[in-house]
């Protein structure tokens, strides 16, 4: 038993047996002495630019402040820019930065560190998954200490959306020089609403809030994440009061959270869709075995058994009411065509298909469970499959190695729901998002990527979702679910981007 399973086990067993109290931990005028979360994994890296994957952006985004914002709708708003013009042909952004905020050390943030982070960073050659988004920076012309041009090397019309999204955050150039890589990794320190008192690796997270935060304080003094990866032991420590909020719940204990009297629950629907990715080589070379593995698959059912039917089911990478989402578009369920298609290429009882397919477990609601149905339904139609176990850090390893299996169960986070961070990134064969690789759909999604008119470049990614689909790149199954529950002590406001954020949570 490590550290973790035993601290939690002796704080289960002191309240076995005894009534939800309220918490001791609500202070008066609306102060919040401490929030405890029972949150999914720790951060991989304490370097804020140097992972994009969406579980740690909640805890990061309590450290260091992004250049943009957005709302809990997803509309971009002033942070630590307050105005930003985007040239007509995108090949500039000017910026103009708040005179007030400082990082925890009390120094003070100017457009030097902005230049640090999303330029010099990538000159010094850190390793760090920021250059994603902006391998297109040449340059940034720091005018002032409040003023700053970004100079791009090809149109970058989204460059804004890029500013509010994953791992955009503003380091300190001093404080980055000074501990080095190493030193970012292990020790953060940045200018957002917390700074970082308390931590245990794959354990416990304690962050105490800033008084002297530049921007609105949030109510809550003390923030502590609880590192609980099995989604049962989350739900444990919510029901015995170890904690006051538990992290991606399934579906069946959010609705019964929604009874209880001292409990409640949320099903957020986010800008994250639940698919199924495919590669372009080995068994999916062959686009009849791609389409009969989608044309197998019951999303409905699956929305309904996993989802109480709470999941939209969806037909392309992107979500409805999103751009470039095409209403009118529609791949049918249909097993018995997934059959004809399978038999076309020879394919039968007497040659069935074997393929392996990767799942996570407890990563997110429902995942293995959501594998082992979609076995099922390949099965019937004559699909064998080898399902595996993997974690969301092996999935990208395998992947950048050229190893991921056949297919896999993902979930991709669009924090903006653009749809270049949708098929843009996911099908761009030079970022290591990409599993269906082509050079006919890399030059698909190059040119869209330097498209400078707005209107263009959303016809165009709607076309593209159509082609991705109809080639069978990706199997679209879900908008995501966020499931939450917490104590009705507190009040929660929910984000579209999936975020937990401390302003959003309130004493009830």
């Amino acid at each position: 038993m490590n550290d973790l399973d035993r601290r939690l086990f002796m704080k289960l067993a002191g309240a076995a047996g005894c009534a939800l109290l309220a918490r001791p931990d609500f202070a008066f005028a609306g102060e919040i002495d401490n929030i405890s979360i029972a949150w999914m994994t720790d951060p991989v890296t304490w370097d804020p630019n140097q992972r994009q994957a969406p579980d740690p952006q909640s805890i990061l985004k309590a450290v260091f402040d992004q250049p943009i914002d957005y709302t809990p709708e997803l509309k971009l708003v002033p942070s630590v820019f307050t105005e930003w013009v985007l040239a007509d042909d995108a090949m500039s952004l000017r910026v103009k930065l708040r005179d007030d905020v400082k990082f925890s050390d009390g120094t003070p943030l100017t457009a030097a560190d902005f230049r640090y982070t999303f330029h010099e960073r990538f000159v010094n050659g850190d390793k760090i998954d920021l250059i994603v988004g902006f391998g297109a920076v040449s340059d940034i012309e720091v005018i002032s200490p409040t003023e700053a041009i970004m100079r791009f090397s090809k149109p970058f019309p989204t460059a804004p959306q890029w500013l509010g999204f994953s791992a955009s955050y503003i380091i300190s150039k001093a404080y980055a020089e000074r501990v080095g890589a190493q030193g970012l990794q292990t020790s953060p320190m940045g200018s957002g609403p917390y700074k970082l008192v308390e931590y245990k690796r794959d354990s416990r997270i304690v962050l105490a809030r800033r008084d002297d935060y530049w921007g609105e304080r949030p109510s809550i003094k003390q923030l502590t994440f609880e590192i609980i990866p099995d989604p049962t032991a989350r739900l444990a420590a919510l029901e015995s009061g170890t904690v006051d909020i538990a992290m991606e719940l399934s579906v069946r204990d959010v609705k019964r959270l929604q009874k209880s009297e001292n409990l409640n629950a949320i099903a957020n629907p986010i800008a994250r869709i639940i698919y199924v990715t495919v590669r372009a080589d080995g068994t999916f070379a062959d686009r009849n075995v791609r389409l009969a593995a989608h044309h197998a698959i019951d999303k409905k059912l699956l929305s309904k058994a996993f989802f109480g039917g709470d999941a939209v089911t969806i037909d392309v990478p992107t979500i409805p009411g999103m751009p470039s989402f095409p209403p009118d578009f529609h791949f049918a369920y249909d097993p018995e065509k997934a059959k004809a298609l399978l038999a076309e290429s020879g394919y039968g009882e007497n040659r069935p298909l074997t393929l392996n397919f990767a799942t996570t477990n407890g990563q997110f609601p429902g995942d293995y469970d959501i594998s082992r149905a979609i076995v099922t339904m390949w099965e019937k139609v004559g699909i064998k499959t080898n399902l595996t176990v993997i974690t969301e850090a092996q999935w990208y390893d395998l992947n950048a190695a050229g190893k991921l299996p056949d297919a896999s169960l993902f979930v991709w986070e669009n924090g903006t729901g653009d749809p270049e961070l949708f098929a843009g990134n996911m099908f761009d064969e030079d970022l290591p998002f990409s599993t269906y690789r082509t050079k006919e759909i890399t030059a698909m999604v190059k040119s869209l990527l330097k498209e400078p008119n707005y209107e263009k470049r959303i016809q165009g990614y709607e076309a593209l979702n159509k082609f991705l689909v109809n080639e069978g790149a990706i199997i679209p199954l879900l908008q995501a679910i966020q499931t939450i529950g917490y104590t009705k002590n507190i009040k929660l406001t929910p984000s579209a981007n999936g975020l937990i954020r401390p302003a959003g949570i309130t004493s009830a």
